[in-house]
C-alpha cells in the first residue's frame, strides 16, 4: 500500500510517519510532501534521511496536480497552517493552505482514483461551548481565521462528496501535545520560555479550558479508522481530559521546578474561545480508546524538549523575532 502524507514534517504528520514506518515498514511505502516553511520541519527532514520506504517531495500541496505522483492508495492530509495567533495576523496564508490546498488535493484524488482520503481537521471548528460536549452532527461555529479555514475545508470536502460522489473521512482532534511540536504552540513555547529564563505569558485570566490529547492517541485513532475500512464520516478524537491553561502551566512549572512567580498575565487575544469539548463516543464504538497517561506523558514531553534544544531553539528564536517585529510595527 502506498500512502501520500501531506504535511509530513509537521508535528502530527511527522509523528504519524514515524509510527507507520516503525510498525508497518514491510507493508507500505510513503510519499511525503512538505513545504519546509519552518526550522522544525527542516530538522525533521534531516532526521528522515535514514528512512526506508519513504520518498520526500519538497513542495506546496497547492501544486499537487503538477507533480508526477502516481498509484496512491491512501491520502492523509496533515498539511495546514495551524497557529491561531498567526491566523489573526495573516488570514490569507491560512485560506491559501487550508482551503485552496484541500481543494487541489481533492481534485488530485478524484483524477487519480485514490481509494482512501482522510482529512485531519480540528475540534476548533465547533467553536466554544460553556458546558456539555459537541458531537459530530453539531453545527460548525468557528471563531478564529484558523478554525474558519478548517471549517471551510470541511465544507469543500462535503461539496466534493455531493457533487462528485467522492468519499472522505474527516477527523477532529482535540489539542495535541507530544514531542516534535513546533515551539509556537502553548506547551513547547512555555517550556522554551522557562528554560530560557523568561516568564510564561498567559492570555487573560488563564481560565480558558482545553481538551488535551497525546499525539500518539491521535495517530492510533487514524490507523484504527483506516484499518476499519471506513470510507466516509466525521470522527471526534479526544481524551476526556480537560484543563484550564493556567492549570496546565502550573503543571509545567512543577515539572521544571520553578515557582508561580514565573507566570505573567497578558491581554487576551481577540475571539479567544473559552472551552473546547467533544464527545468521542462514535470513535469508541469502532474499538478505539485513548491510552496516554497525561501526567506521565507531559513529563516525558517536557524532558524531550530539555534534551533536544538544538531541535527547537532556532524556531523559538524566529518566533521571538517575529513577535518583536510585530510589537515594533515592522511587519
Amino acid at each position: 500500500m502506498t500512502f501520500l502524507i501531506t504535511g509530513c514534517f509537521g508535528f502530527i504528520g511527522f509523528n504519524f510517519i514515524n509510527k507507520l514506518l516503525s510498525s508497518r515498514k514491510k507493508e507500505i511505502n510513503i510519499i511525503g510532501i512538505d513545504s519546509l516553511q519552518n526550522n522544525c520541519s527542516v530538522k525533521n527532514h534531516e532526521l528522515s534521511q535514514k528512512y526506508e520506504n519513504f520518498r520526500f517531495i519538497n513542495d506546496d500541496i497547492n501544486n499537487i496536480n503538477s507533480l508526477d505522483i502516481k498509484n496512491i492508495d491512501t491520502i492523509i492530509n496533515f498539511a495546514a497552517e495551524s497557529h491561531v495567533d498567526n491566523s489573526i495576523y495573516n488570514p490569507g496564508l491560512f485560506i491559501d493552505s487550508n482551503i485552496k490546498g484541500v481543494s487541489e488535493l481533492l481534485k488530485y484524488a478524484i483524477k487519480n482514483n485514490v481509494d482512501n482520503f482522510l482529512h485531519v481537521s480540528t475540534d476548533e471548528v465547533y467553536g466554544s461551548i460553556q458546558e456539555g460536549y459537541f458531537n459530530e452532527d453539531d453545527k460548525l461555529n468557528p471563531s478564529s481565521p484558523y478554525s474558519a479555514s478548517k471549517a471551510s475545508a470541511e465544507l469543500i470536502i462535503n461539496s466534493f462528496n455531493k457533487t462528485y460522489g467522492y468519499d472522505v473521512v474527516m477527523v477532529r482532534p482535540a489539542n495535541n501535545y507530544g514531542i516534535f511540536q513546533q515551539p509556537e504552540k502553548l506547551i513547547p513555547f512555555s517550556i522554551a520560555k522557562l528554560v530560557s529564563g523568561e516568564n510564561v505569558e498567559i492570555y487573560g485570566d488563564g481560565k480558558n479550558i482545553r481538551h488535551w490529547l497525546h499525539v500518539d492517541d491521535t495517530n492510533e485513532a487514524i490507523l484504527k479508522i483506516l484499518d476499519s475500512s471506513i470510507k466516509t464520516g466525521v470522527y471526534n478524537i479526544g481524551s476526556d481530559l480537560y484543563l484550564s491553561n493556567i492549570d496546565l502551566i502550573k503543571k509545567l512549572i512543577e515539572i521544571l521546578k520553578f515557582d508561580e512567580e514565573k507566570i505573567s498575565y497578558v491581554e487576551d487575544r481577540p475571539g479567544h474561545d473559552f472551552r473546547y469539548a467533544t464527545d468521542i463516543k462514535k470513535l469508541r464504538e469502532i474499538g478505539w480508546e485513548p491510552k496516554a497517561d497525561f501526567e506521565e506523558e507531559l513529563e516525558i514531553t517536557t524532558n524531550w524538549y530539555l534534551n533536544n534544544k538544538d531541535w527547537w531553539e532556532p524556531g523559538y528564536q524566529s518566533i521571538l523575532d517575529f513577535k518583536r517585529e510585530k510589537r515594533l510595527g515592522i511587519v
